[in-house]
C-alpha cells in the first residue's frame, strides 16, 4: 500500500472513531460520566471532549489538516490512557472485567500508534 493510500486509510479511521465518539459524547453524555474523575466537572469535560473529537475527525478528512489531526488524535488518546488504566485500580471500574479493561488499553495504544503514523505519513 502506497504512502498516500495509507494516509487516507488512517485518516478515515481517525475520522470515523473521532466523529462517532464525539457524537456519542454529545448525545449520550451520561454514559461517560463514570469515566470522568470526580474532581472534574463531568458535564463540561464530556461536552468539550465531544466537540474536540468531532473537530479532530473533520480535520482528518481534509488533506491540509490531516497531519495535525493525526497528532491531535494521538495526543487525545494518550490523555485518555490514564483513565483506562485507572479502571484496573478503582473500586467501581467502568469495565468490570479485567479482560475488557485490558482490551480497552490495547485499543487505546493502537489508536495512539495510528495517530502517530498518520502524522508521519500525511502530507503537510
Amino acid at each position: 500500500m502506497g504512502r498516500k493510500t495509507w494516509s487516507i486509510v488512517l485518516a478515515l479511521l481517525v475520522a470515523l472513531v473521532m466523529i462517532a465518539s464525539g457524537i456519542g459524547h454529545l448525545t449520550t453524555p451520561d454514559q461517560f460520566v463514570p469515566l470522568v474523575p470526580p474532581v472534574l466537572p463531568a458535564g463540561l469535560v464530556i461536552a468539550a471532549t465531544g466537540v474536540l473529537q468531532i473537530a479532530i475527525g473533520l480535520a482528518a478528512l481534509w488533506p491540509g489538516t490531516r497531519k495535525w489531526a493525526g497528532l491531535a488524535f494521538a495526543a487525545l488518546c494518550l490523555a485518555y490512557l490514564p483513565l483506562h488504566l485507572w479502571d484496573f485500580v478503582r473500586p467501581d471500574p467502568f469495565f468490570a472485567s479485567p479482560v475488557a479493561a485490558t482490551v480497552r488499553v490495547v485499543v487505546q495504544l493502537l489508536f495512539i500508534a495510528a495517530g502517530c503514523q498518520l502524522w508521519r505519513v500525511a502530507d503537510a
